[in-house]
């Protein structure tokens, strides 16, 4: 039940900070984190959408990626607003 409390608190906290800028860690493997900046573009009922920063992108187009709730719930992805 406090794991419910929990995700609804996440995605009420994202779905008020729409359009505003973040920095973004996240985990790809064991021991390597990828850290990127970008602006939560839209939310869903179970994912959101990050709009990368072309500058931190791999490549210079337009770039999205989505995580789940449960990602910031287990730290698999930590977020951190931009002032």
């Amino acid at each position: 039940m406090e794991n419910k409390k929990e995700l609804e608190q996440i995605k009420t906290d994202l779905r008020d900070n729409i359009g505003s800028k973040i920095r973004f860690a996240s985990r790809k493997g064991r021991k390597k984190r990828i850290v990127r900046s970008g602006i939560i573009e839209s939310t869903y009922s179970n994912v959101f959408v990050i709009k990368v920063d072309s500058s931190d992108a791999e490549d210079p187009a337009d770039r999205r990626v989505s995580y789940s709730y449960a990602d910031i719930l287990t730290r698999n992805v930590e977020l951190a607003l931009c002032k």
